[in-house]
């Protein structure tokens, strides 16, 4: 039986929140979300700043302490038009190694590949080929 997981909610200078927390993939170890709940709409451009800049310094904390090497992780945003996902978010993932760094590319690779081949939910919204 799985458990939730644990989510550390942040105060951001606006007054508004965002949230981080472990997600549990079987392809993707030591994987992390920092999101913006969708019920406050859309962050500002200081609130993102400030996440990113929180995220860059957690993946830091987590990856000396879990890797012994503050610099062995990977930050990813999408923009709205390429994100699976509504809702303003970025993934954190400590790597360790270059074969992990392969294997997640690959990961995304053919996550991407299925959502283009509409064979995988993807709710991004569609953009006109002529735009």
């Amino acid at each position: 039986m799985s458990s939730a997981p644990e989510v550390r909610t942040l105060s951001l200078e606006s007054g508004r929140t965002c949230q981080f927390f472990a997600i549990r993939n079987d392809l993707i170890s030591n994987y992390y979300l920092l999101a913006f709940p969708k019920s406050q709409g859309q962050p500002t451009a200081a609130e993102i700043t400030e996440m990113l800049d929180f995220g860059i310094g957690h993946a830091q904390d987590l990856s000396r302490k879990l890797l012994g090497d503050a610099e062995a992780f990977t930050i990813l945003y999408s923009g709205y038009s390429a994100r699976r996902e509504k809702g303003w978010h970025i993934h954190i993932i400590l790597l360790g190694s270059r074969w992990r760094k392969a294997w997640l590319y690959a990961v995304l690779a053919g996550k991407n590949l299925l959502q283009a081949l509409r064979l995988r939910k993807d709710d991004a919204p569609r953009i006109p080929s002529d735009a």
